[in-house]
């Protein structure tokens, strides 16, 4: 096991950072269907999910950095906590067909975000289609006909109009820290 000794405060600034960089990628692609969500993820700056969030988040840029198995454990949790708390999820739904539209061009923007981040940032995985993770991942959820139309329209809006040098220009601030 590595015992790195890092200052809990460069995590939290990691945390800022990367939490700042991520809002904005998510209100670009947000701004390409006439949206923006200021307040999107807010509520990881309350305590327990922040510290979860900084943690995690900080491991997969740094996985030197060698967290306990029980504190994987507790970041679920909290990870769960936050999707039951942030409409813009699942989760948070009993029933997905009863997502508002608004609520899915916010969550199509967070999977837009989280893709690119994963795939140009960190460069962990090879790039697939988001429509093919969504078939993948979500497509098995009893979404409405109306949510599948939009959330195939909202896709194929991404890939259409996105720009990727303003996208990497928004996660500079991130990548300097890297």
């Amino acid at each position: 096991m590595n015992n790195m000794k890092i200052n809990v405060e460069d995590i939290f600034k990691f945390h800022k950072i990367r939490m700042a960089c991520h809002i904005k990628s998510v209100n670009y692609f947000a701004s390409l269907f006439g949206y923006c969500f200021p307040d999107h993820d807010a509520d990881k700056n309350d305590e327990q999910i922040r510290i979860w969030h900084a943690y995690i988040t900080y491991n997969k840029y740094h996985p030197e950095l060698k967290l306990l198995d029980e504190y994987f454990t507790l970041c679920n949790d909290a990870q769960q906590m936050h999707y039951k708390h942030a409409s813009h999820h699942v989760q948070y739904y009993s029933d997905v067909s009863k997502i508002p539209d608004i609520r899915i061009y916010e969550m199509v923007s967070d999977w837009a975000s989280a893709d690119f981040e994963l795939h140009n940032v960190l460069k962990v995985a090879e790039t697939q289609p988001l429509e093919k993770w969504f078939a993948d991942n979500m497509s098995h959820l009893s979404w409405s006909e109306h949510q599948i139309e939009l959330i195939k329209k909202s896709l194929k809006t991404i890939k259409e109009k996105s720009d990727k040098n303003k996208i990497m220009n928004i996660w500079q601030d991130l990548i300097k820290c890297i």
